[in-house]
């Protein structure tokens, strides 16, 4: 496998903090990880590979070079992991995947979650939420305790939970309004551009027979 140039190593690793794709790089020179062993398009964690037979002044070289590369904004950082999450989000629909790659993804999902929403953001399963649709395939999902908003479609909704329980239904006709109530919690920094993960982000029940049995081992309902 060709020797990866700064530049090719650091798309490898859109997304990371500019610190953490640095000390990949230092471990990638000294052979102790490999980017994407497996071709998988998911580097792969420390991995065994052959020693960098760069010279002394090729690696000085690579070095200058990294300090000219622009660091992304934080709008583009948000970007790359917005898009992270949606891929790694589809990936666990698979019913194929094996449990090493469920754990994998799992994990990777929570850490993009993370980096992807309000510091400030948590979920308890007595959490009421506010629904509001308008015209068109596009809905927001509200969180009414620290009233944070997921951007979702009405498909997301309709296979996960759909007839669920604790949910305001807010019907407008005007696809405007849902653009109105969407930039209002982004001015206010409480706007999430993707969807909640089900069971962590948002603990709905699904009925009310549910929640009795819900409230009976976690919460007092």
């Amino acid at each position: 496998m060709a020797k990866l140039s700064y530049n090719e190593f650091r798309g490898l690793h859109k997304g990371i903090p500019t610190g953490q794709t640095s000390e990949l790089w230092k471990k990638y020179k000294e052979g102790t990880y490999e980017p994407d062993s497996d071709n998988d398009g998911v580097h792969d964690g420390d991995e065994l590979v052959e020693t960098s037979n760069e010279s002394p002044k090729q690696e000085e070289a690579v070095e200058s070079s990294k300090d000219e590369t622009p660091k992304p904004t934080a709008q583009e950082a948000l970007a790359i992991n917005l898009q992270k999450f949606v891929q790694c989000y589809r990936l666990l629909q698979r019913k194929n995947l094996t449990e090493a790659d469920r754990s994998k993804y799992s994990s990777l999902l929570t850490k993009l979650a993370s980096v992807t929403r309000p510091l400030n953001y948590s979920c308890k399963p007595e959490d009421g939420w506010a629904l509001w649709v308008g015209p068109t395939e596009a809905a927001l999902l509200v969180n009414e305790r620290n009233q944070i908003a997921f951007c979702i479609t009405r498909a997301w909704w309709a296979k996960n939970y759909q007839g669920s329980f604790l949910v305001q239904d807010m019907v407008v006709d005007e696809p405007n309004r849902i653009i109105a109530i969407r930039e209002s919690h982004r001015k206010k920094n409480k706007l999430v551009l993707r969807n909640p993960i089900p069971g962590v982000e948002i603990m709905l029940p699904l009925s009310k027979l549910e929640a009795i049995v819900t409230s009976s081992g976690s919460y007092e309902g």
